[in-house]
């Protein structure tokens, strides 16, 4: 069954603010005292919802409290580091050869809506997508129902997801979609022995992502 529809992520995958997000829960976790947290630590614990993954690097069960907090000096820091970031260099190119198919794409980010739509990396390639889907706020903080929603909004299950994240590869499995991981090698938000360990196609940069898109083996993996 041929690929008709890409989904993308947003965070880590064409938007290029892995940096802004590893630096940002450093401030965050510094802020209310917690040290030490590296982007090798980040790689290793990285999960959703955040608040297991502030657990993870906190190593223990942080308070109610204590995750408001950090949620509001990671937000606070992502939006110092947010201006700097780009799109990923080659995100124009993949996403004019998919188009270039004849076949259509959408983004699905589990960043706020309205702030989403709002950023002007985003507005410069939104004209590529037939859908874009941030988080409401009474959303889920898995991407599970929420990718379920947009496929129902798409109309379409011959669709491929691409995405830098477990939680991206565990959503696509349960909505009967497929996934290709985005893994930049050192850039990326997951270790490599996690990636190692989802067994699912691999790519190291966007457009090889559209090239296993076309391929039978992201359809019907080995």
């Amino acid at each position: 069954m041929e690929i008709d529809h890409i989904v993308w992520d947003w965070n880590g995958t064409l938007f290029d603010d892995g940096d802004a997000l590893v630096l940002a829960t450093i401030d965050a976790l510094a802020a209310i005292g917690i040290a030490g947290v590296t982007r090798e630590r980040y790689q290793t614990c990285f999960t959703r919802p955040i608040t297991d993954f502030y657990d993870l690097l906190a190593g223990r069960t942080l308070t109610p409290a204590e995750q408001t907090l950090l949620d509001e000096h990671f937000q606070h820091s992502y939006a110092r580091h947010l201006a700097a970031a780009r799109v990923h260099s080659d995100a124009v190119d993949a996403l004019t050869a998919w188009r270039a198919t004849g076949r259509t794409q959408s983004l699905l980010s589990m960043y706020p809506h309205e702030q989403l739509v709002a950023l002007p990396q985003l507005r410069a390639i939104a004209h590529f997508f037939t859908r874009v889907d941030g988080m409401s706020v009474d959303e889920s903080p898995r991407k599970q129902p929420h990718l379920r929603r947009h496929l129902a909004a798409l109309g379409t299950r011959r669709v491929l997801v691409v995405g830098d994240s477990d939680d991206d590869v565990a959503a696509a499995h349960a909505c009967g979609v497929r996934c290709v991981l985005y893994h930049p090698r050192e850039r990326a938000l997951l270790s490599q022995a996690r990636v190692s360990a989802l067994a699912v196609p691999v790519a190291r940069d966007l457009s090889a992502a559209v090239l296993l898109a076309s391929d039978d083996y992201a359809v019907n993996p080995t």
